[in-house]
């Protein structure tokens, strides 16, 4: 159903959209690939989707994980954005239970956009997510605990490339105790145009120690992207881990589609 859903998304993008939902001024302003989240926000009225795959091997909690997480945004104004965070399906497999699958947690958040790149200065944002464990905790899919995530973003044109830095702050339930660990997180990515639609993007990102079981970690992903209109970018790359804590390798390839202006749709826009 998930992989239905997203083919749909995808197809209705293609068609040729009425000059009154506004599809030749609307463009995607893609979160993916990569940890990294630009501090631009989703055009005021637009209502955007990103749903993707990913099939990770080898870390210290399972041997293969396959997920199809998604993300769906809303401008609400101008610097101010709704999301939606998803984990439509997860499907994990450890020496101790075999495999396990179902559905992951749901994120529900917004993004806020304090400065806007202007010359020398850089975007500048911060958003805030609820973690909400509607995955199994029984099948190991989720701690049964509820998350909160601080992120600070700041985006870049420099020296022709597209930079982005971002810091995350988590305060990550305890499984079966009360209380939050605190989680830090830092990712810094770039991108660029190779030629025509075509582009890459890099990324490096970590976080700290989360607690006596979990170790800090390192990663790097690489991406290449395609724009097949201004409003569709596809995206397919690998993530490799950098020390013995992170993922080994990760896979992975998603859209993003930019659907339509809500507000006119419904005549709020002239």
């Amino acid at each position: 159903m998930p992989v239905l859903l997203g083919i749909i998304f995808f197809m209705l993008s293609s068609i040729s959209v009425p000059a009154a939902l506004g599809a030749d001024e609307i463009t995607a302003t893609p979160n993916r690939p990569g940890v990294a989240d630009p501090a631009d926000v989703t055009q005021k009225g637009v209502l955007e989707i990103e749903y993707g795959w990913e099939r990770a091997f080898r870390n210290p909690e399972f041997k293969t994980l396959t997920a199809l997480p998604g993300l769906l945004r809303f401008g609400l104004t101008e610097d101010f954005e709704l999301r939606l965070g998803m984990e439509s399906y997860l499907s994990q497999r450890t020496s101790e239970h075999g495999r396990r699958s179902g559905i992951g947690d749901t994120s529900p958040g917004f993004k806020y956009r304090f400065l806007k790149q202007d010359g020398t200065w850089p975007s500048l944002s911060f958003s805030y997510e609820i973690e909400v464990p509607t995955a199994s905790r029984k099948k190991g899919l989720g701690s049964g605990r509820v998350d909160h995530n601080l992120s600070f973003l700041v985006s870049k044109d420099l020296a022709g490339l597209d930079w982005e830095l971002s810091y995350f702050l988590g305060w990550i339930g305890k499984e079966g105790k009360k209380g939050f660990d605190d989680f830090h997180l830092w990712a810094l990515s770039f991108s660029r145009p190779l030629f025509g639609p075509l582009g890459i993007s890099g990324e490096i990102y970590g976080g700290l120690r989360l607690n006596r079981e979990t170790p800090g970690f390192a990663s790097t992903d690489w991406a290449i992207t395609y724009a097949i209109t201004p409003r569709v970018v596809l995206d397919a790359g690998v993530d490799i881990g950098l020390n013995s804590a992170a993922r080994d390798v990760t896979y992975f390839a998603g859209v993003t589609i930019a659907l339509f202006d809500v507000y006119r749709y419904l005549g709020l826009k002239d």
